[in-house]
C-alpha cells in the first residue's frame, strides 16, 4: 500500500499470527478462564469463572452463584448473551470462548403474544388444565394414602429382605469390587486409547456473523422470531467443519422459517458482491459477515392468503349497503370449533374476529380523482405511440425498444482469456506479511514495493527473510498448487513518489527454477493495454491470504470520487469518527487522500472488496475491443496494479472497510522499470524486457522513447 497509512497487507500479517483455539473434548485439557458482566448501566454485577469442564456457555455461567442471583433479578425478561464478535446463542459451545474474554449480559422484556383471542385461548387452556390438575390431584392424594399403607406393609417385608440380600451382596461385592478394578484398568486404557482417537478425528468448529438488517425481500420484522434482538445484532453463529450453512442456521433456533426457504441466500457485508446459497458448506466462511436475503419474493402462505382477502372486503366505500356473504361466516365458523361447544366467552371472542365494516370518507370524490387522472394518463400513453402505425408494426417497435438485447450476452471466449490471463496470478508471502503478485514474463513476477517495507526484509537489494511464491492456489483443498522461491536479490524496487511526481509501489522478483516438472504460466506485459476513462474491471487477487478471488467493479472516474465518498459517509454515518481518526489523522495520509479526490495523482479509483492480502492484483480490463476484418473482437488487458486504499474499522461491524481503493496504472510502473534498468546499468534484463515488450502495440512508443531518452 501507498502513503495512506497502515497497508491492508500488514493487517493480513497481523491476522495471519492469531489462530483460533480447537474446542477441547476432555476434562483433562479443558481449563479456560472468562468473566461476564451486566450490560444494564444500573447494575454492576460483574463475574468471573474458570471452566473446567466442556458444556455450552448458559451451563458454565449457571454454575457461578452471582450470574444466577443475575437471572433472578431478570427472571422476567429476555437474556442475551455477547461475546466480542456478537450475540450468541445460549447452547454456544464455552471451547469457542477466549481466554478472559469478557461476556456482556443483556436483557429485553419478553416477546407478548399480539393477537388477544390467542392470549385469551391460553388463559382459558390453563384454567382447564388446572381443572383437571385439581381433580388429578385428588384422584393422586387418595391414592397415594392407599399406596402409602401397602409400600408400609411392603417395606417391612422388604426391610426383612433387604438384610438377607446385603449379606449375600456383601461377599458377593468384594468378588464385584475385584472384578471392576481390573475391568475399569481395562477401561481405562482402551478410554485413553479411545481418547486420543477422538482428539485426532474430533470436528473442529467455525463462527460467523449474521447482520440483523432487512435483506431483499425480507422485511426486518420477519428475520427473527423475537424482533427485540436486531438491536443486539450482529447474531454470532457456530457451527461443525462440514455443516451446511442452512444447518447451522436453524440450529441457531434465533432465526424464524425465512432460513429454510429454497430462495435464501448470504450475501457478504458491507460489499455485498460475495453470496452464498444455503448448501454452501461452512468451511470456509469462518469469520465473515453476511446479510440474509432472498432472490425472489416469498410465497404467500394459505393463512396470509386468507386473511388478506378478509381484509380487502373490510372496508366499505360510502354508501356501499353490501353485507358480509354467507360464504365468509361460514368460513369463520370452520375456523374454530362448532359454536355449540364453545363457552359463553369463547363465543363473544369468536364474534369479535368478524370484521366491521368502516365507511372510506370522501370516497366518491376520491373515485373520480382516479377517474379522471387514468383518462389524461391514457391520452398520453396514446399520444407517444407513432402515428399511422397499425398495431403490429408498434408492437414489433417496442419489443426493439424494450426487449432484451444481445449485449447483455457475454462471449464464452472473453470468458476463457480472462481464465487465461488469471493463471499468471500468484500468492507472495514471506513470514511478516501477505500479497499477490502476477508474473510478467519468463521467471519475473510483478507486485507491491510496500510488501517488503517492514525493518529487516530487506537489506540494501535482498531480501532477508526467505519469501515463496505460490501459483494456482484456486480452491480451498489446495489441489494443483505450487510453490517456488524467490531469489534473494531483488531485480527493481520503488516506492514513494518518482521522478515527475507520480506515485510508484511496485517490486520486481526473480523466481527460481520450479521444481517436480511444474511450468510457469506466460506471462502478462503482452496483454497490457492503456487505462480506459470508464466501465468494468476485473481484480484477481488472493485476499486475506485466502484462496485467489475475482471482483468485478467499476472505475470512478475523477469527477464522480467525491460523490462516491459522500455516499459511502452517508451510508456508514455512525463510523465517521473512525474514517475520520484513519484518514486525517497523519499529515501525509491526509495529503495524500486529498491529492487522489482532486484527481492530482495519476492513479484509477474504485470500491472492492480486496483489502487485507490482495495489495498487487492485475486490474484487468475485459472489453477492450479492436477490429479484425471488419469483425469486432473483444480481448482482455492488465491496466494497472491494485495498491492500497483508505481503511478504518467499521463501528456496528467491526470490519475492516475502505472509503475508497486505487491501482496505480502499469503504465507508470513500466516507465519507471525501465528507467530503474538503464540507472542501474542491468543490461542483460532490460535486453529481454525490451523483447518481450516489442510484442505489445501499446508498448513500442515506451520502448522508443527510453532508448532516445532515458526520462519519459
Amino acid at each position: 500500500m501507498s502513503q495512506s497509512g497502515p497497508s491492508s497487507d500488514q493487517m493480513a500479517s497481523n491476522n495471519k499470527k492469531m489462530k483460533t483455539p480447537e474446542p477441547h473434548n476432555t476434562k483433562e485439557e479443558h481449563c479456560h478462564r472468562l468473566s461476564f458482566s451486566s450490560g444494564d448501566t444500573s447494575r454492576t454485577d460483574k463475574g468471573e469463572i474458570t471452566c473446567t469442564e466442556p458444556g455450552n456457555i448458559i451451563e458454565v455461567l449457571k454454575r457461578n452463584e452471582i450470574f444466577c442471583k443475575l437471572m433472578k433479578k431478570v427472571n422476567e425478561r429476555e437474556v442475551v448473551i455477547i461475546n466480542e464478535k456478537g450475540a450468541i446463542a445460549e447452547h454456544f459451545p464455552c471451547c469457542l470462548i477466549k481466554e478472559d474474554e469478557l461476556l456482556v449480559i443483556r436483557t429485553f422484556p419478553k416477546t407478548k403474544t399480539p393477537a388477544i383471542d390467542e392470549k385469551r385461548e391460553l388463559a382459558q387452556g390453563k384454567e382447564l388444565e388446572q381443572g383437571k390438575e385439581l381433580e388429578q390431584g385428588k384422584e393422586l392424594a387418595q391414592g397415594k394414602e392407599l399406596a402409602q399403607g401397602k409400600e408400609l406393609e411392603q417395606g417391612k417385608e422388604l426391610e426383612q429382605g433387604k438384610e438377607l440380600e446385603q449379606g449375600k451382596e456383601l461377599e458377593q461385592g468384594k468378588e464385584l469390587a475385584q472384578g471392576k478394578e481390573l475391568a475399569q484398568g481395562k477401561e481405562l486404557a482402551q478410554g485413553k486409547e479411545l481418547a486420543q482417537g477422538k482428539e485426532q478425528q474430533k470436528s473442529t468448529y467455525v463462527t460467523f456473523l449474521v447482520v440483523t438488517k432487512a435483506g431483499k425481500y425480507i422485511p426486518i420484522s420477519e428475520l427473527l422470531k423475537k424482533q427485540k434482538l436486531n438491536t443486539f445484532g450482529p447474531l454470532c453463529i457456530y457451527a461443525k467443519i462440514g455443516d451446511t450453512v442452512k444447518s447451522a442456521l436453524e440450529s441457531d433456533g434465533r432465526f424464524s422459517d425465512i432460513v429454510s426457504e429454497k430462495s435464501c441466500v448470504l450475501c457478504e457485508v458491507p460489499q455485498k458482491h460475495a453470496c452464498i446459497t444455503a448448501s454452501t458448506v461452512v468451511n470456509n466462511i469462518k469469520d465473515r459477515t453476511f446479510q440474509i436475503t432472498l432472490t425472489e419474493p416469498r410465497k404467500k402462505k394459505v393463512n396470509d392468503t386468507k386473511k388478506s382477502k378478509i381484509s380487502d372486503t373490510g372496508i366499505k366505500s360510502e354508501g356501499d349497503t353490501t353485507q358480509p356473504s354467507q360464504s365468509n361466516s361460514s368460513a369463520t365458523s370452520e375456523e374454530g370449533p362448532s359454536v355449540g361447544n364453545m363457552t359463553q366467552e369463547r363465543q363473544e371472542i369468536q364474534a369479535n374476529k368478524k370484521q366491521k365494516y368502516i365507511p372510506m370518507p370522501d370516497s366518491r370524490e376520491i373515485q373520480q380523482i382516479l377517474c379522471d387522472q387514468f383518462k389524461r394518463l391514457q391520452d398520453h400513453m396514446k399520444s407517444r405511440y407513432p402515428q399511422g402505425k397499425s398495431e403490429s408494426e408498434v408492437i414489433e417497435l417496442m419489443r426493439e425498444e424494450f426487449g432484451k438485447k444481445p449485449e447483455s450476452f457475454t462471449e464464452v471466449y472473453r470468458l476463457t482469456e480472462l481464465a487465461e490471463v488469471t493463471t499468471s496470478v500468484c500468492k507472495v508471502e514471506h513470514e511478516f506479511i501477505e500479497g499477490t503478485g502476477f508474473l510478467l514474463f519468463d521467471n519475473f513476477i510483478l507486485t507491491n514495493g510496500h510488501l517488503f517495507k517492514d525493518k529487516g526484509v530487506l537489506q540494501g537489494k535482498t531480501l532477508s527473510v526467505p519469501t515463496t511464491v505460490t501459483f494456482n492456489f484456486d480452491n480451498p483443498l489446495g489441489s494443483g498448487q505450487w510453490k517456488v522461491n524467490v531469489k534473494p536479490e531483488v531485480v527493481a524496487l520503488q516506492y514513494g513518489v518518482d521522478r515527475w511526481g507520480r506515485q510508484v509501489d511496485y517490486a520486481i522478483l526473480e523466481l527460481s527454477t520450479p521444481l517436480n516438472g511444474y511450468k510457469f504460466p506466460p506471462g502478462v506485459l503482452q496483454k497490457y493495454g492503456p487505462v480506459p476513462q470508464t466501465g468494468g474491471i476485473y481484480i484477481v487477487g488472493h485476499p486475506d491470504g485466502g484462496v485467489k478471488k475475482m471482483d468485478y467493479t467499476t472505475i470512478i472516474e475523477v469527477e464522480q470520487r467525491n460523490a462516491a465518498q459522500i455516499k459511502h459517509l452517508g451510508e456508514n454515518e455512525s463510523s465517521i469518527m473512525s474514517i475520520k481518526e484513519s484518514i486525517l489523522a497523519d499529515e501525509l495520509d491526509k495529503k495524500f487522500h486529498e491529492q487522489i479526490m482532486q484527481g492530482n495523482l495519476h492513479v484509477l479509483t474504485y470500491n472492492t472488496f480486496c483489502f487485507n492480502g490482495a495489495s498487487g492484483s492485475p486490474v484487468i480490463n475485459p472489453s477492450h475491443c479492436q477490429v479484425i476484418n471488419g469483425i469486432p473482437v473483444y480481448g482482455c488487458q492488465v491496466i494497472a496494479m491494485h495498491t492500497g486504499g483508505f481503511l478504518y474499522k467499521c463501528k456496528e461491524t467491526q470490519e475492516t472497510q475502505s472509503v475508497i481503493e486505487y491501482a496505480i496504472p502499469l503504465r507508470t510502473i513500466l516507465e519507471n522499470v525501465l528507467v530503474y534498468l538503464v540507472d542501474t546499468n542491468n543490461v542483460q534484463m532490460l535486453a529481454r524486457f525490451t523483447d518481450v515488450a516489442m510484442e505489445n502495440p501499446h508498448l513500442f512508443e515506451l520502448i522508443e522513447m527510453t532508448h532516445t531518452n532515458p526520462n519519459p
